[in-house]
């Protein structure tokens, strides 16, 4: 068995459900954290028991801001009004691990199973150094996943619900 390649992975931010911005033009590295919430404890026999209350999943994004991507503008109000309120800061997500590295829907049509979800954007920079402007944020979930596939052409996502709803989206990279 090979490993596969991290290209496979993808995610997807937007805040309107429409135009999609796919997340990690510059970035090195990624991972989304699942932070399970798990507490152990000895009574007083000496056994140990585990107690899982489940995950609060989020993600640290290192964005380098660009005025193209769908989700600059609203980014950078986050940023500039230091909003905390659900209007301005709930984002949606779409993550899928795809047969082939996204990158290769340039020239075909990849498919793949993932999830979307509904969260809120935590801007917490602004500035950087000399390579670009930079606006990381931390995206929190806030909702309950959806499964379903995902399919993309040219780097744009198309979600379909396991219950057999989709969507057609639109990006901006």
């Amino acid at each position: 068995m090979s490993k596969l390649p991290r290209g496979v992975y993808a995610v997807w931010l937007s805040f309107d459900k429409n135009r999609w911005t796919l997340i990690g033009k510059d970035m090195e590295e990624f991972a989304y954290e699942l932070n399970p919430e798990v507490s152990t404890f000895k009574n007083i026999l000496g056994e140990s028991t585990a107690t899982h209350n489940g995950y609060t999943p989020s993600g640290d994004i290192q964005y380098a801001a660009r005025s193209e991507d769908a989700i600059y503008e609203n980014i950078k109000g986050i940023a500039d009004n230091l909003y905390s309120d659900d209007e301005h800061c709930r984002a949606y997500m779409i993550s899928a691990i795809l047969d082939e590295e996204v990158k290769d829907s340039e020239t075909t049509v990849l498919t793949g199973t993932g999830y979307e979800v509904a969260g809120l954007v935590s801007v917490t920079s602004v500035g950087g150094d000399t390579s670009g402007l930079s606006m990381p944020f931390t995206f929190t979930e806030d909702g309950a996943r959806t499964q379903g596939t995902v399919s993309v052409s040219k780097k744009v996502p198309t979600f379909t619900a396991n219950n057999g709803s989709s969507a057609e989206q639109t990006a901006d990279f």
